[in-house]
């Protein structure tokens, strides 16, 4: 266990956060708001930062697979903590701990959950730095770390598996350092894209940058309290629909498709991902139309909310184009089991992920094939390869550990007084990484009605489902820490 280098990492980690808060500090002195939170944010920040980075600079930096689980929970755990400072200092909010906690680690961790209301008249510089927290959290603040640090070697691919979402850790090159520069571009490209769309579309700048930057990131922090509902464009809400998605598409597939083009017998969890999103869009349009004729007048206004809506909950985003939870309740049945999938691995997304479903679907037939033939083989194919039973039975843990956490989530929100459905939605949304649920925590409402304790319970159920359950629970377990 190499606690040096993980200091070292947190050290660098504070001073990279440090650096990104000079955005809204120069935002807040152009616009003239207050600019001492973050002042005193980066001051802690690099000062804290320079003690390890200093401190720890002749150690020797190595990592193996037991200190990258460490370093990836303590930074994402530094990362929630730093960025609560200016909500707590900040005198436009002012929140208590648990909350300010609560909307840095909503952030990071693209959830989207928020216990902030009137966002129409927050200062622009703290909307800023909602939006900048979502944007660093969505491809991971480990992953730009190895970035820039190709020194780490064996040490820097361990924090790359141990941080990446989903079962796929393809690298794009050889060097996991030029595999992440290359992720980090294909972001920003896109991030960049988006915002000119959005631009383009009438949308401010001011509100096209900080969209953006959520949209890519899976986020879905807006700066109105209405999010996209609060924008009555077709134009807008297609061009987000399609950044969700991209969003939510595997970043190696994305390069890939750059530079190779996509064959698509290779990759059937990108075309279950698109068949869900398209049935899901069909499904809830039809009954948009049907059930509320008088909202929704025509074909093209249900098909473009439900779309929007379909692809918002099945990426983890969290936008609404509108009150989905006043919706009729076959749609708000079919978005309720779109939180439990999720996008696809190797995105930004939040959720189970499209290829665990897919390969526990696939699991669950071959079964009856077993009991039609007890002495048969029949092996299961992805694509071009065949699955282990190693990966199956990865993948059964994994269901198995999320179902247990959603149950253990449910409870301990329960026994702090919150309504059995709430507790449910709320451990289900949080722990998917989803933002906004169903009834009472739906895009209408905020989150600040739960108790602090609910708070941190919700909290941590955001990094678990961030960091997919084990990595971070392994360093709960006495093995762990046995030589």
């Amino acid at each position: 266990m190499n606690l040096h280098t993980i200091g070292w990492l947190i050290g660098l980690l504070l001073s990279l956060i440090s650096a990104a808060l000079l955005a809204p500090l120069v935002m807040a002195l152009v616009m003239a708001e207050p600019w001492v939170p973050f002042a005193l944010t980066i001051a802690g920040g690099v000062g804290v930062g320079t003690v390890l980075l200093v401190g720890l600079r002749s150690a020797e930096r190595s990592l193996n697979h037991r200190s990258a689980f460490l370093a990836v929970t303590f930074s994402w755990l530094t990362a929630c903590a730093l960025g609560s400072v200016p909500f707590m200092l900040h005198p436009a909010l002012g929140l208590p701990f648990t909350s300010a906690l609560f909307e840095s680690t909503s952030g990071f961790t693209t959830t989207g959950a928020t216990v902030l209301s009137g966002l129409d008249t927050l200062p622009r510089s703290l909307l800023l730095w909602r939006s900048m927290t979502q944007w660093l959290g969505g491809m991971g603040m480990v992953l730009l770390g190895v970035a820039v640090l190709p020194m780490l070697g064996v040490g820097g691919m361990s924090l790359y598996r141990a941080e990446a979402p989903g079962l796929s850790k393809d690298k794009i090159t050889p060097r996991i350092a030029e595999t992440a520069k290359l992720l980090w571009l294909l972001y920003l490209v896109l991030t960049l894209i988006d915002m000119g769309l959005l631009y383009l579309g009438g949308m401010s700048l001011f509100d096209s940058v900080c969209h953006a930057m959520t949209t890519i990131a899976t986020g879905g922090f807006s700066t109105h309290d209405r999010s996209f509902g609060h924008i009555d464009s077709t134009y807008i809400h297609a061009v987000t629909t399609i950044g969700m998605l991209l969003g939510g598409t595997s970043f190696a597939i994305l390069h890939r498709a750059l530079t190779q083009g996509i064959a698509w017998s290779e990759h059937p969890e990108l075309r279950l991902y698109l068949g869900i999103f398209a049935l899901a869009t069909f499904l809830i349009a039809i009954d948009l139309r049907i059930a509320m004729p008088d909202r929704f007048t025509n074909a093209s206004e249900s098909i473009e909310h439900a779309a929007f809506q379909a692809a918002s909950i099945l990426t983890s985003t969290g936008y609404s184009s509108d009150d989905f939870a006043r919706w009729p309740p076959l749609s708000q049945t079919i978005l309720f089991t779109l939180f439990f999938v999720g996008g696809m691995a190797g995105s930004t997304a939040g959720g189970v992920k499209v290829i665990r479903v897919l390969l526990m679907g696939r699991f669950a037939f071959s079964q009856f094939f077993r009991l039609v033939h007890p002495h048969g083989y029949s092996a299961m194919k992805l694509g071009t390869r065949t699955v282990d039973d190693a990966v199956l039975q990865s993948v059964a843990s994994f269901m198995g550990m999320w179902i247990l956490l959603l149950l253990a989530g449910t409870i301990l929100l329960a026994m702090q007084g919150s309504e059995t459905f709430t507790s449910l939605n709320a451990a289900a949304v949080s722990l998917g990484n989803i933002g906004p649920g169903l009834g009472g925590i739906g895009p209408s409402h905020t989150w600040e009605t739960f108790t602090p304790a609910a708070k941190l319970t919700l909290a941590a159920l955001m990094v678990l489902g961030r960091l997919e359950i084990y990595t971070a629970l392994v360093i709960l377990t006495p093995g762990f820490w046995r030589r």
